[in-house]
C-alpha cells in the first residue's frame, strides 16, 4: 500500500512533464534537424609545407660573413582547418576545396563528433565549383541525408552547423535570404554561381560544413561569407552556400569516372564589348564579350564559333561582360550542353555544342 502511494505522485509529475507545453516545445524541428545531421559533420584539418624567409641573426652576419646574404630559405608547417561532412558510408567526405589550398599538403585529417580521428587516404576536387571530396576508410560511420531538390523557399528556416577547429560541433540559426546568387567577380579563385544566401552564422571554420533544412536535409555546401570590409573578419549576417544540387552532380562525377574530369569548350581569350569594339565591329549591341581566340578543333571551334563573334547570352542567361562569361563557362561540366547566343556581323544567332574533357598533354619522348 505504501508503495502504491509513492508510485502514484511520481506517475502524476511524469505526466505533467509530458503535457507541459513549454518542455514538448523544446524539441521543435530545428531540435531535430541537428539531431539528424550532426553526427555526420566532421572536423577538416589539413598540414601543408611551406617555404619561408628566415633571417640570419645578426652576430652569425658579424662573425662568418657580413655580406652575405641576410636571410635563408627554410620550411614550417602551416596548419588549415574547417569543416565537411561524410555523404557515403563508403567514407566520402564532402567540404569546400579551397580548405586544401594549392599545393604541399602533408597530411589530412578528419575528426568526427565521436572523437574517432582519421587519415585522408586520398581526395578530389572542383577548382570551379569549390567543391572536394576525401575518402577515409572505417565503418559505422554515420551519413548526411542530402536533399533530393534544389527548391528552396526564401524565409523557411537555415541552419548551419560546422565543427570548426575540431572544437565539436555547432550550430547556428537564420532563414534562407536569397537563392541564385552569382558573383561576376572572383571571390578568392573561385567563381560562385547560383549560390545560396543565409543570415545563419557562417564563421571561421565553418566552410565546408552542411546548410540543413528543417527536415534535417543539406541543402548546401557552406562556403564563405560577406563581412562588409577589407579587415572585417566576422560574419554580419551574410553568408553563402553552394546548392545541393552542385554537389550531386560533383559526386555523380567521383563515383562514375574516379575524378573530376576537367571541361573543355576551347573559348582561349574574351574581351568586354566597348564602345571602340563596338564601333569597329559595326554592331548595335553595347554589351557582351568579344571573342577572341577559339582552339583548333575544339568544341566551340568545331560549332563554328569565330573570332570577334560577341556572346551576349549562354545558356538563357544574359552576359554583359567578359568577366560575366567566363564565370558561366567556368561553372559548365563535361557532357553539358552549351547554348552561345552570339551577335555576328550585327545578326543574332545561336551555336550549340557539348563540353567534352580536356584532352590530356602529350609530352614529347
Amino acid at each position: 500500500m505504501r508503495v502504491r502511494s509513492l508510485l502514484i505522485p511520481l506517475l502524476l509529475a511524469a505526466a505533467a512533464a509530458a503535457e507541459d507545453p513549454v518542455t514538448a516545445s523544446r524539441r521543435n524541428a530545428v531540435v531535430r534537424a541537428v539531431e539528424r545531421v550532426q553526427p555526420s559533420v566532421v572536423s577538416v584539418r589539413v598540414v601543408h609545407r611551406e617555404q619561408v624567409r628566415r633571417y640570419r641573426h645578426p652576430l652569425e652576419l658579424l662573425f662568418r660573413d657580413p655580406f652575405g646574404p641576410r636571410y635563408y630559405r627554410g620550411h614550417r608547417d602551416r596548419v588549415l582547418e574547417g569543416s565537411g561532412f561524410i555523404v557515403d558510408s563508403e567514407g566520402f567526405v564532402l567540404t569546400n576545396a579551397h580548405l586544401l589550398g594549392r599545393r604541399g599538403i602533408r597530411k589530412v585529417e578528419v575528426s568526427l563528433p565521436d572523437g574517432r580521428v582519421f587519415q585522408v587516404r586520398s581526395g578530389s576536387r572542383d577548382v570551379a565549383l569549390d567543391l572536394a571530396v576525401l575518402e577515409i576508410e572505417g565503418g559505422g560511420l554515420p551519413v548526411a541525408p542530402l536533399a533530393r531538390s534544389d527548391h528552396l523557399l526564401v524565409g523557411e528556416w537555415a541552419i548551419a552547423i560546422g565543427n570548426p577547429f575540431d572544437l565539436g560541433p555547432t550550430v547556428s540559426i537564420g532563414v534562407i535570404s536569397a537563392v541564385d546568387r552569382d558573383f561576376e567577380e572572383p571571390q578568392g579563385d573561385y567563381y560562385y554561381r547560383d549560390m545560396i544566401q543565409t543570415d545563419a552564422a557562417i564563421n571561421p571554420g565553418n566552410s565546408g560544413g552542411p546548410l540543413v533544412n528543417a527536415l534535417g536535409e543539406v541543402v548546401g555546401v557552406n562556403s564563405f561569407i560577406y563581412t562588409g570590409g577589407e579587415y572585417s573578419l566576422g560574419s554580419i549576417g551574410i553568408g553563402f552556400a553552394i546548392p545541393i544540387g552542385n554537389a550531386r552532380r560533383f559526386l555523380d562525377e567521383m563515383r562514375v569516372h574516379g575524378e573530376v574530369r576537367r571541361p573543355w569548350h576551347g573559348i582561349v581569350d574574351l574581351q568586354d564589348l566597348t564602345p571602340r569594339w563596338a564601333s569597329y565591329l559595326k554592331l548595335d549591341a553595347r554589351e557582351g564579350a568579344v571573342v577572341m581566340q577559339v582552339t583548333v578543333d575544339s568544341p566551340a571551334y568545331e560549332a563554328d564559333l569565330d573570332r570577334y563573334d560577341v556572346i551576349v547570352g549562354i545558356n538563357g542567361e544574359a552576359v554583359g561582360s567578359a568577366s560575366e562569361a567566363r564565370s558561366v563557362l567556368g561553372g559548365l561540366r563535361v557532357d553539358q550542353t552549351c547554348a552561345l547566343e552570339i551577335i555576328r556581323s550585327n545578326e543574332p544567332r545561336t551555336i550549340e555544342f557539348r563540353i567534352r574533357e580536356r584532352p590530356k598533354v602529350t609530352e614529347w619522348n
